[in-house]
């Protein structure tokens, strides 16, 4: 089978694999379509740390079931699948591998496993024609939803995860820190939960992008005060949960000062630098400042909002090109990045 494989930094492959047959508890799928994510460009660039050379990366995908070995696997609490994989199911990946065994996997939040492998990183993912995964990796997802659609479920999933941290509802006022895909795919999700979301960006092209789907107010900070601009919005006070989608000290900062006492500040970007929390800052507003690590157990939920038509994902979509051309989505993601968000692949 085809596969695309990065043997290193700055260089990736197309090759023929032996097309892979499941053993017990794992399932092949047909790949229809797949994304490429920021931590595939960062795998290519060299800055992934946990990425393991050579590797066939991917993890957003969208496919079919052509071979299914079942096998009873102990459930791992939190991990839920309304819909197991058949033979000849279309199915969606929820490409985290917990142990099972560690304290978080046995106390539901298996997204922080001690020993977590992720397919596409640690495992072949889904740049290829197949991808091998194991059945509780897998859920089920309608035929009526678009490819553009059901590749972005695993990115919504993420979304889901940070606003059930950050616990948005309704009468909540949420800033979203980063206009990236991941940072819109919260937007999203917080727009499904509240109406009134702000985006912050250094690249206007993203902020327009925000604003068009439904951004209440966009903040360019190489340009504004952020704090005078989200007061204008949402008040003195400023948002109740800030959601920060880089991965920066200074962002991080930044989502402290302006979050409103009492508030929630949630850090999903992932930095290795150091960061610096005001201390008096944080006993002042009593501040929640709180990780969001992945998807523990949210991929059914973002399924259920791709579905039922709550959130149109694919407008985050913006290039497809052959998995040949994986080169040229590299690089457009890192010369282009105001007007490219989602490439999808296919095989």
């Amino acid at each position: 089978m085809k596969a695309a494989i990065i043997t290193a930094p700055h260089h990736v492959e197309i090759t023929d694999l032996p097309r892979p047959s499941p053993g017990p508890g794992e399932a092949l799928v047909e790949v229809e379509a797949v994304g490429v994510c920021g931590s595939d460009l960062h795998a290519y660039e060299g800055t992934q740390p946990f990425f393991e050379y050579p590797q066939v990366g991917g993890h957003e995908v969208v496919g079919t079931v052509v071979e299914i070995e079942h096998r009873d696997v102990p459930p791992i609490p939190g991990r839920v699948q309304p819909r197991p994989p058949q033979l000849g199911s279309r199915v969606v990946l929820d490409p985290s591998m917990p142990c099972g065994r560690c304290y978080p996997c046995r106390t539901g939040r298996y997204n922080c496993c001690e020993n977590m492998r992720v397919l596409g990183v640690h495992a072949p993912g889904a740049f290829a024609e197949c991808l091998l995964a194991p059945i509780g990796c897998l859920h089920g997802i309608s035929e009526d939803v678009s490819a553009d659609a059901a590749v972005m479920v695993e990115p919504l999933s993420i979304g889901v995860q940070a606003s059930s941290r950050g616990r948005v509802t309704a009468e909540d006022a949420v800033l979203v820190i980063g206009a990236g895909t991941i940072g819109l795919s919260v937007m999203l999700v917080c727009l499904s939960r509240c109406r009134r979301v702000a985006v912050s960006d250094i690249s206007p092209g993203r902020l327009e992008v925000a604003r068009s789907l439904g951004a209440e107010a966009v903040v360019n900070p190489a340009r504004q005060d952020v704090a005078e601009a989200l007061a204008e919005c949402f008040g003195e006070s400023g948002p109740s949960v800030v959601i920060e989608a880089v991965g920066r000290p200074e962002t991080v900062g930044q989502a402290l000062e302006v979050v409103a006492a009492s508030g929630r500040a949630v850090m999903l970007g992932l930095c290795t630098d150091e960061i610096r929390v005001p201390g008096a800052l944080m006993v002042r507003k009593e501040l929640d400042f709180l990780g969001s690590r992945l998807h523990g157990g949210t991929l059914p939920h973002a399924v259920r909002l791709v579905e039922e038509g709550e959130i149109a994902p694919e407008r985050l979509v913006t290039h497809h090109m052959p998995l040949d051309d994986i080169d040229h989505a590299f690089e457009l993601m890192t010369q282009q990045p105001d007007t490219t968000l989602k490439v999808i692949l296919t095989p």
